[in-house]
């Protein structure tokens, strides 16, 4: 494939997972406040049952595409996305949301020792300095003296993998499958999931009994934090590296943070402005990576295949 051409594709992607990162940002703090409204688990079952319906409503011929295998591995998937999001959840009730979108980022260096550990190989040398840097970034903007690592963060840290892991399957199965239909079956089978998790391990909640304004606030989450992020990311991974998506994505934290300097919740120095541009730079040689291989030689593996034409 023509370098232009590789090039256009990947930052395409790229860019549409830049955005889907601002959406997620804006997630922690409404899902921290619909926490005063709704248990955890059924938030998140109401979140994901909303999310469903859109979906299936919209989508629901795309599955037409998927067979048997397809429908099992893209079920999978929702089960490895709601025990993630438990952990998401359960993390908030334990810690704060600023505080959780940092330490969920980490998963940015996660991935390409996943990458590595599940395919053999490292994904290219560029590609994974620019997920340490971006790391790094995020390090200096979290870092705040005296801070503690409670059982919360811990939490966080495993929502983390769970994002790390999620980010490797999406792009996985994004190239094997129709990827609408694959965002339709691990939404609504998530939503299955967690609807017997609160079942099982919470009373059922009055939902007439609850504010109106948190019912919009579920319908925000549902459409503008899951439905269109998640359609975009499956969607964009099909072209777009493991380790670049993992650096986008992880741009939710530092969004979130700015979110709340804009609603007045926090405020911005010296050092968030480090860390942000330490990020960025982190960011923009992840975006140089196949311009610089191609330039100077060096092996480099973090392309994925080229996708099939399963359901177009």
């Amino acid at each position: 494939m023509p370098i232009l051409e590789e090039r256009k594709r990947v930052l395409l992607a790229d860019g549409a997972m830049f955005t889907i990162a601002i959406f997620w940002g804006s997630g922690f703090g409404v899902t921290n406040w619909l926490l005063d409204y709704l248990s955890p688990l059924w938030l998140l079952t109401a979140r994901f049952v909303t999310s469903s319906v859109i979906l299936l409503l919209v989508f629901r011929k795309r599955l037409r595409f998927l067979d048997r295998r397809d429908v099992m591995l893209g079920c999978l998937l929702g089960l490895l996305l709601s025990v993630t999001f438990v952990f998401h959840i359960m993390g908030l009730v334990f810690t704060s949301p600023g505080k959780q979108s940092f330490i969920s980022s980490s998963n940015v260096v996660m991935v390409p020792f996943l990458f590595a550990l599940f395919y053999k190989r490292w994904p290219s040398i560029i590609a994974t300095a620019g997920a340490f840097l971006t790391t790094a970034g995020l390090l200096v903007m979290a870092f705040t003296p005296g801070m503690t690592f409670n059982f919360g963060d811990f939490l966080s840290l495993v929502l983390a993998l769970g994002i790390a892991l999620h980010v490797l399957a999406v792009g996985n199965l994004s190239r094997r499958m129709d990827p609408l239909a694959l965002t339709v079956v691990q939404l609504a089978s998530a939503a299955v999931f967690l609807t017997l998790s609160a079942c099982v391990f919470e009373p059922f909640p009055d939902f007439a009994a609850v504010d109106p304004r948190a019912l919009w606030g579920v319908l925000y989450v549902a459409v503008f934090v899951t439905v269109i992020p998640f359609l975009v990311q499956t969607v964009a991974q099909r072209f777009s590296p493991e380790v670049h998506a993992a650096i986008l994505l992880s741009l939710e934290g530092p969004f979130g943070y700015l979110i709340a300097v804009f609603i007045g919740q926090e405020i911005l120095n010296f050092q968030v402005a480090l860390g942000g541009v330490i990020i960025v730079s982190g960011v923009l040689l992840a975006e140089c990576d196949t311009f610089l291989r191609r330039t100077f030689h060096l092996p480099g593996i973090s392309d994925p295949e080229p996708p099939d034409n399963t359901g177009e």
